[in-house]
């Protein structure tokens, strides 16, 4: 019989920990199947038993309900008649939980922090990258020199802490950890292996994926129309050669040949008299508020017809956590807006403290709508877009505070904020 459900997706990492150490321990609970992120975790019946709406979640049959892994994993542990999953001593019990905690603090969040910087959640420093790889490289030569002697992390029996350490390795090997790393750590490889191939949690985690190199940045391509410059400088040159030098551009980026070509539809608008390229200097040059500051310089030009006023929020603010991720996931979110940064302004900021924050701002876009200039972002659904009307009191408050860095929503304070310009 099911002790309860578990809400994940297949490549949660929490989710196939509470998985592995359920089936370890001889408890049964029903995965519910086909759950969407940011989608079911959003509704109102998964808020209800879930009010920040985190995943993994789990649905007891006592009537419980538990959003914290390793409070979900413990439980599970408890009701197992394997008790030694838990520690069979006090002292093995403390390990569990220094183990469970290791795996979390010096191993899962480095990888985590890495695949963000890759993958553009995160603005790219190099000199970040290779602090977060070093941090992990220490805590992988801990593990290996504790498991020199060692079949498992605590006792000669599997516990928690072998399953949720394992579970973290599986993620690592799986894209960041590459066969030359793994070369220098064989124990750390056999105790993964060991864990990993138990028949029942081989059922859930099927077969062991490993990457061959740990991936490296790879900044994005130079605007083509840099390149272009080559091409008119050598107009005297015989007609041949610069059309060879096209075929090369056009080789070394097979994938966006037709950049220049392209022309935006927004370039296609009425002319407006308002720059916003000025607009942006003034900004930055002036104070924001008071006599000669940049809002009176902006009142003073702006184009209503030809440029829209936003008021931008984050979706999920419940998944923010400490204030600085929350200033860098917008610093993120602004490099994906690149390609729009001649027809947009934006002022963004996080409001109240760690673990109780907000992502909230305001645009400046060509056009009448935001979209054709947002959509640029893979992620801008992840925001709500209000439009601001100037002549509501309300909204111009908003508008002014959010340029002002002092905008306050609901008793958060703004405590950081970023500029697109």
């Amino acid at each position: 019989m099911s002790v309860g459900k578990l809400y994940s997706i297949p490549e949660q990492i929490q989710g196939i920990f509470i998985q592995a150490a359920a089936a370890i321990g001889g408890v049964q609970i029903e995965v519910v199947p086909d759950f969407k992120l940011y989608v079911d975790n959003k509704k109102p019946e998964y808020l209800a038993k879930f009010p920040l709406g985190k995943i993994p979640g789990f649905e007891a049959q006592s009537g419980i309900n538990l959003s914290e892994t390793f409070a979900i994993a413990r439980y599970i542990a408890k009701l197992a008649k394997n008790s030694s999953l838990l520690g069979s001593t006090p002292e093995e019990a403390a390990q569990v939980d220094q183990w469970v905690s290791f795996g979390e603090a010096e191993v899962f969040t480095n990888v985590r922090i890495i695949n963000n910087l890759l993958n553009g959640n995160l603005p790219y420093n190099k000199a970040i990258d290779n602090f977060y790889r070093e941090r992990n490289t220490r805590a992988l030569k801990y593990l290996e020199s504790h498991l020199a002697t060692r079949t498992f992390l605590i006792s000669e029996r599997i516990t928690l802490a072998d399953i949720s350490v394992a579970s973290i390795l599986k993620s690592g090997f799986s894209w960041l950890i590459g066969a030359s790393e793994r070369a220098t750590i064989p124990n750390t490889v056999r105790f993964y292996e060991t864990v990993a191939n138990q028949p029942v949690i081989k059922a859930i985690w099927g077969e062991l994926v490993y990457v061959d190199k740990s991936p490296q940045y790879i900044p994005p391509a130079k605007p083509k129309r840099e390149k272009e410059t080559a091409p008119a400088a050598a107009a005297p040159k015989p007609k041949p050669k610069p059309a060879k030098e096209a075929e090369a551009d056009e080789e070394e980026e097979p994938l966006v040949p037709e950049e220049p070509k392209a022309k935006n539809p927004l370039d296609d608008l009425p002319k407006s008299n308002f720059n916003l390229e000025q607009w942006k200097r003034e900004y930055s040059n002036r104070d924001t508020r008071g006599a000669g500051g940049s809002l009176e310089w902006f009142y003073q030009n702006f184009d209503k017809e030809g440029f829209s006023l936003w008021k931008c929020k984050f979706k999920y603010n419940d998944e923010l956590t400490l204030t600085f991720m929350s200033s860098n996931q917008i610093g993120g979110f602004f490099n994906r807006l690149e390609a729009s940064r001649k027809y947009l302004f934006g002022s963004m900021g996080v409001l109240g403290e760690p673990n109780n924050s907000i992502i909230a701002g305001v645009f400046i876009a060509r056009g009448p709508d935001y979209k054709p200039v947002i959509d640029v972002a893979p992620d801008w659904e992840s925001y709500d877009f209000e439009p601001i009307n100037l002549e509501n009191e309300t909204d111009k408050a908003y508008f002014e505070a959010a340029l002002a860095w002092d905008l306050e929503i609901d008793g958060k304070k703004w405590v950081d904020g970023k500029n697109f310009k």
